[in-house]
């Protein structure tokens, strides 16, 4: 057995010792022995066997899901803090150049340029 167990697979064979142990079963039960002191048909211990499992599965991608939305939170909180300071400074620089006469400064130079144009034609 050279394959490594994985955290949670060392936790359920834990688990499972101390539950064979506290019902009295032996430590080396087998499937057949389990389900007959649970009084339930091999077929049927693998069918809450394999319904755990599933369980175990959708619990695992609902956590993994809520972690996922917890990030998109965070992420869309800072994008929403990021565009308000993006929209604080532009409306700022909006005022800035008001009192500064920018946007006539600009709208000459544009009106220079044409007229410009036009003569060299």
């Amino acid at each position: 057995m050279n394959e490594n167990l994985s955290q949670e697979e060392v936790g359920i064979l834990i688990r499972g010792k101390k539950i064979l142990r506290a019902k009295g079963l032996p430590m080396d039960a087998d499937v057949k022995s389990i389900c007959e002191a649970a009084g339930i048909s091999r077929k049927t211990g693998y069918q809450w066997a394999g319904k755990v499992e599933s369980a175990d599965r959708q619990n695992e991608m609902e956590h993994s899901l809520r972690q996922e939305n917890d990030r998109f939170k965070a992420e869309h909180a800072e994008l929403e803090k990021r565009y308000d300071d993006l929209r604080f400074e532009n409306e700022g620089r909006k005022i800035a150049w008001k009192i500064h006469g920018v946007d006539e400064l600009i709208a000459g130079k544009k009106n220079t340029t044409i007229s410009r144009k036009k003569q060299k034609r």
